[in-house]
């Protein structure tokens, strides 16, 4: 009998975040296609108050920065989704907090104590929304049916809409958050910016 340690088993999406992290863009587009709705889903009690689909990019391009980050490593099962949720809930609240709603109950998350809170940023959300207006032709496209109904539509019919495969509308989606985050870092806003 083998005395070695049991060896953690990688959930698909720690598997896909490596290799995110390797620099697989289409890694990136599968492993963002596995969290969005679970993170979508964690703003439901701010809908009302806040831009949730706004929230939800500016999360997921921050995770892509992080991703191509080397010194900020994330460790543990579904490391990825979790900091993603976190990530989502404090842009979130900054939000509410800016919009002065202290008001709204929010129930305390699981993940509040596995992922710490990021440093508010009140112009990132700006920035972001910029540089997404900056995108054209079929990146343009790709980005504004994802955010319209990317939370109720799966890719594979987001893509059908735009005649396109599934894998190419993902490389599309991909492509677009790095030339968003391309325009972010040419306003000053790198990587260690977006990963806080």
């Amino acid at each position: 009998m083998s005395s070695d340690p049991p060896r953690t088993v990688l959930t698909d999406i720690d598997a896909l975040w490596r290799m995110a992290c390797d620099g697989n863009t289409e890694a990136f587009g599968d492993w963002t296609g596995r969290v969005e709705r679970p993170v979508r889903r964690s703003l439901a009690r701010f809908a009302t108050v806040v831009d949730a689909e706004a929230v939800v990019q500016e999360a997921l391009t921050r995770m892509w920065l992080l991703s191509q980050d080397p010194v900020r490593p994330l460790a543990g099962r579904n490391a990825s989704l979790r900091w993603a949720l976190g990530v989502a809930r404090n842009l979130a609240m900054n939000e509410v907090r800016k919009r002065k709603r202290h008001e709204v109950l929010l129930e305390p998350l699981i993940e509040d104590e596995l992922v710490p809170p990021p440093e508010p940023d009140p112009l990132l959300m700006q920035r972001i929304r910029e540089c997404v207006g900056k995108l054209s032709g079929q990146l343009a496209r790709v980005m504004e049916l994802r955010v319209q109904v990317g939370h109720v539509w799966p890719d594979a019919r987001l893509a059908g809409l735009l005649q396109m495969t599934k894998n190419t509308f993902l490389q599309n989606v991909t492509r677009a958050r790095r030339q968003v985050a391309m325009c972010l870092e040419g306003l000053g806003i790198g990587a260690e910016d977006l990963a806080r």
